[in-house]
């Protein structure tokens, strides 16, 4: 081979390389902004100073409906949607939903360092995913790259990254007669790890409570996953036992266990420590309007290995069952016997209350689905489901799966994948 051969071979091989390189590192984005809800209106955004991230808790097809189209309860859309610019799919893949030079209703009721309004200063990110649950490793590999172009363009410092529970307050109501922080938990005070996002530099104390203009904590709780040195371990307990007695994971008034767990607010991995002592994990607690103020919620607590646990990706949606002090009369009252009153027994039969005969053969943890109506099994063009009504993205529709595994229409992966025997169980008004 002639040097000039060999020369050419080498430049082809590093040609290869850039071009695989590129394709690796290609940010795979997805314009959605023509799904915009008609009705909204874009205006140029004249001051961004920050990136707020949050997490969309709910899966991708009904996040990215509700972020474009707005937020739909009875069959009506009560916003005009543009709630993010950008949304990164667990996948890694980001949808590009308002183009960032414009105004995006993203962060609420918001401050950082007395600027208030944070969505008139601000780039609105979410990610796919739960406050509570892990993000993958490809999300964080596409967020790290988006801020990076963004924070570029912008000439954003890492600082001025923010969470959405760092900069969300509660405006003054009759329970409180002060701004609080910690309306929000979003994206997970102890879940988004920011050094996976490439993040370097960060506030580590409120500036809004230092200067009196919010009440709350002044320091932010750490991310979790971390190991720590022998050393730090009698300062972690110490910081850990500050964290469990933040107020952000305290019942109260204005503050209930589904704001708090989200969709986790029952599983056997939530547990509430009463303040007399008592603790119950979520799947023992009834009634719900008994927990008394003050109530701890602690998130991911390990439980027995002989209890069977449905991984956080599969969260199933609870419903009540017929136990030996659970009729379906003390469940469903004068509906028991209607037909808007679905059992779904251990074996998976479904029965509606009208066609029972003797309600007393009901066996123990029959699932009781009390006022609903039950669907046509959804026919979706595409995974995200853009063409289907929006009752089936509804978090209160109830999807019963062949393993007998109830999910809400918010939990859907993928529209166009569901089995053919699947029963789709919409609530009734």
């Amino acid at each position: 081979m002639t040097f000039g051969q060999k020369r050419n071979a080498v430049g082809f091989a590093l040609l290869a390389i850039l071009l695989f390189s590129l394709n690796v590192f290609a940010i795979k984005t997805i314009d959605y902004q023509r799904r915009l809800n008609p009705n909204f209106t874009k205006r140029v955004r004249h001051e961004t100073r920050f990136i707020i991230v949050h997490s969309t808790e709910s899966r991708l097809p009904s996040a990215l409906r509700t972020l474009s189209r707005g937020k739909v309860r009875r069959g009506r859309y009560l916003t005009r949607g543009g709630h993010a610019h950008y949304l990164v799919a667990r996948s890694g893949a980001i949808y590009k939903i308002v183009d960032p030079k414009f105004w995006a209703n993203h962060a609420g009721v918001s401050m950082w360092n007395g600027l208030e309004g944070l969505s008139d200063y601000s780039i609105g990110v979410e990610l796919e995913g739960y406050h509570n649950i892990p993000f993958s490793e490809a999300q964080y590999s596409s967020l790290e790259r988006l801020l990076d172009e963004l924070q570029e363009k912008y000439e954003i410092e890492d600082r001025n990254v923010l969470e959405h529970y760092r900069v969300a307050y509660a405006a003054p109501n009759r329970y409180h007669r002060s701004r609080q922080r910690g309306r929000k938990l979003d994206p997970g005070i102890d879940n988004f790890e920011r050094a996976r996002a490439g993040l370097s530099d960060e506030y580590q104390s409120d500036p809004d409570v230092i200067a009196g203009r919010i009440d709350g904590s002044l320091e932010f709780m750490r991310a979790g996953g971390h190991v720590v040195p022998a050393a730090e371990a009698e300062e972690e307990e110490d910081s850990a036992e500050q964290a469990a007695e933040d107020e952000s994971m305290q019942i109260g008034r204005n503050r209930t266990a589904w704001k708090i767990a989200g969709i986790r607010y029952n599983a056997p991995t939530t547990v509430y420590r009463f303040p007399d002592g008592r603790s119950y994990s979520g799947e023992q607690i009834k009634d719900w309007s008994d927990i008394p103020p003050g109530t701890r919620v602690e998130l991911g607590v390990t439980v027995r290995e002989d209890k069977k646990l449905i991984s956080p990706a599969r969260v199933e949606v609870a419903v009540p069952q017929i136990t030996a002090s659970d009729s379906p009369w003390k469940i469903a009252n004068a509906l028991y016997n209607s037909s808007l009153t679905f059992y779904v027994l251990p074996d998976g039969t479904v029965q509606t209350g009208n066609s029972l005969k003797k309600m007393r053969s009901l066996p123990t943890r029959t699932k009781v689905l009390v006022a609903y109506r039950e669907l046509p099994k959804p026919e979706a063009r595409n995974p995200v489901g853009e063409n289907l009504q929006d009752v089936y993205l509804d978090s209160r529709t109830l999807y019963l799966f062949p393993d007998r595994i109830l999910r809400s229409g918010d939990q859907i992966e993928n529209f166009a994948q569901l089995p053919p025997s699947i029963r789709v169980f919409a609530k009734v008004e």
